[in-house]
């Protein structure tokens, strides 16, 4: 998917200057059960219902591409029970679960979609485009075979409690946005488990990503095939567990199947990025690994559209053991196999301190914060 460098900015311009202003109007509950339609019900709100799923199984019968698009104000909440959840499975012509789709010109406000399983759907799972003041929260997205969780061009979110897994490139991806916090989510089984590209000011906080091929992919812009915001990062990792990512990658060729297995925290040519206070432990080829987006990539045939180099990353009080210890003999690069490696010729500005490592590339990593 590309996206225009004006397209990005319109929205970080948009999502500055909008402003809610309430109205008298009171917002109304609709109820929709099982055999309903949960389409017919958002196209019938009003900007600032709320909807309401009971618990069940849906499948929407009109044959779009998306199963439920969302354009103006709502909150879209299932109604679960202790015995029954509410799950949105793809039907006839649906690529996407539930989708939030403002334009460039007008983002949607203040969307909250809550409690939903969104499964076996081709492309993503819960999409989010062009909008602002968003809520995702305590969702599960199994299975959606592109990307499970995605806000894209989209500002000032919060992605909370979300379980997402068996994805075919990413389980969560903030692409393009500004203002996201990303807390307490749980993500496994996916190519990349969390994903971060050419986005500003991003909070990943008390997130458990597990069993993927690789745990946290902080990616250089190529890496989505956009252009850089300017002033991309301010990307703060703290607290986070990411254990045990060796899963084998399921996917052949392209940049997604080029990932190889055993990587907990993947920083490939970014800035400004903080690590604080994670726990990153068992992945099988490196714990946390920093290094320029050309040396793993053919930066001949895909010229970077940015510096290649990661700069000013910062590293503290991490505590990365029991990884570097299985890497798979086959992988070119299995003698760099370590808790921490630093291999990126000619960046500048990076630090590690008080960190728990075994084995660091260099040894010792310098300099210091």
């Amino acid at each position: 998917m590309t996206k225009s460098r004006s397209a990005i900015y319109a929205v970080l311009a948009l999502s500055s200057a909008v402003l809610w202003t309430p109205t008298a109007t009171m917002a109304a509950a609709i109820v929709v059960n099982p055999g309903e339609s949960i389409q017919a019900a958002v196209d019938a709100a009003a900007p600032g219902d709320v909807i309401k799923v009971m618990p069940g199984d849906y499948t929407e019968t009109h044959g779009g591409p998306d199963a439920v698009l969302i354009t103006k104000r709502l909150k879209l909440i299932a109604r679960n029970t202790t015995t029954e959840s509410v799950r949105l499975l793809a039907g006839a012509g649906n690529q996407n679960g539930i989708v939030v789709r403002g334009l460039e010109s007008a983002l949607v406000e203040q969307v909250l979609i809550k409690g939903f399983t969104v499964e076996g759907f081709p492309n993503h799972g819960i999409w989010l485009e062009y909008a602002n003041k968003f809520k995702i929260k305590n969702n599960t997205s199994a299975n959606n075979l592109h990307n499970g969780i995605f806000p894209t061009l989209s500002a000032n979110g919060l992605v909370k409690n979300n379980v997402s897994f068996g994805a075919l490139d990413a389980g969560l991806w903030v692409e393009a946005s500004e203002n996201v916090r990303v807390i307490n989510n749980e993500v496994h089984t996916n190519p990349t488990g969390l994903e971060l590209t050419v986005s500003k000011k991003i909070l990943v906080r008390g997130n458990d990503i597990h069993d993927n091929v690789v745990g946290l992919g902080l990616y250089h812009p190529n890496g989505a095939s956009l252009p850089p915001l300017g002033g991309d990062g301010d990307w703060e990792v703290i607290g986070n567990r990411i254990y045990n990512n060796n899963l084998p990658n399921p996917v052949v060729g392209g940049l997604v199947g080029a990932l190889p297995s055993g990587i907990g925290a993947l920083v490939i040519g970014v800035d400004l990025v903080t690590m604080h206070k994670n726990e990153i432990t068992g992945n099988d080829f490196v714990g946390i690994t920093v290094v320029n987006w050309c040396d793993f990539n053919d930066c001949v045939a895909d010229p970077p559209v940015v510096d290649q180099f990661p700069d000013n990353n910062t590293f503290t009080r991490n505590t990365v053991t029991g990884n570097g210890l299985n890497p798979d003999p086959d992988f070119p690069f299995a003698f760099l196999a370590s808790d921490i490696l630093s291999f990126a010729p000619g960046s500048t500005g990076n630090c590690f301190s008080d960190n728990t490592a075994d084995l660091t590339i260099p040894t010792p990593l310098a300099p210091e914060c």
